[in-house]
């Protein structure tokens, strides 16, 4: 257990300087802990070894996590392990929910024309390029004015590549019912709680469908 006796802070800098390293030699290796979140992260494959070095499951992380093949696995992963799944499934872009999005130079009249044919509440001010300028609620559509003008700062983002844990812990933090997907300033879509299910589930179906369990 390599960093078992190091500081959180630390230890995390370390897990990821392992992987850089693992990343540039391409080598297989072999790596001992009984923190599963450090295996989940660190891991393509993971065994879970009872007492007396019986193989209770070895298979990828997601699946350890989304269908342990035994109560031992259950039990060792945690009840908590729904939550850690999060922390290896990646944000599909192509399951990125899509709001109403609207010019930042279009008056609020077309904005408010743009949420009630979506039959949504709020909107995304998005220019011809693709660049995120914030977000419009229903509520700031009185008077006259450009949706520009109006747009609030976005409440929480994370940028491609970032796993479910990442976005649930951003909307979490920002108190926001939905996080905003971004490539640099790219806009690519939004995460709700319910997308952030759904695409936590599809990844377990995946799993299922795509290699059969191993324990």
């Amino acid at each position: 257990e390599p960093f078992g006796a190091i500081d959180p802070i630390t230890r995390g800098r370390l897990q990821q300087e392992f992987l850089r390293i693992q990343h540039e030699l391409h080598k297989t290796i072999v790596f001992v802990t009984h923190d599963i979140e450090e295996a989940v992260s660190l891991g393509d494959r993971v065994a879970i070894l009872a007492e007396g070095g019986h193989l209770e499951q070895y298979d990828t992380p997601p699946r350890v996590l989304g269908n342990p093949a035994t109560p031992f696995v259950a039990d060792f992963v945690g009840a908590d392990r729904g939550l850690k799944r999060l922390t290896v499934t990646p944000i599909d872009v192509d399951e990125l929910e899509h709001p109403p999005e609207v010019s930042p130079t279009a008056t609020l009249s077309d904005a408010r024309t743009a949420m009630e044919r979506a039959g949504a509440k709020w909107a995304v001010v998005v220019d011809e390029n693709g660049h995120l300028h914030g977000w419009l609620g229903i509520d700031r559509l009185m008077g006259e004015a450009t949706a520009g003008s109006r747009a609030q700062r976005l409440p929480a983002w994370v940028p491609v590549g970032s796993n479910l844990k990442q976005a649930f812990s951003e909307m979490l933090q920002e108190d926001a019912g939905w996080v905003a997907v971004l490539d640099g300033a790219q806009y690519l879509g939004v995460l709700t709680p319910d997308s952030l299910h759904a695409a936590l589930r599809k990844s377990v179906a995946h799993e299922d469908e795509d290699q059969p369990a191993r324990a």
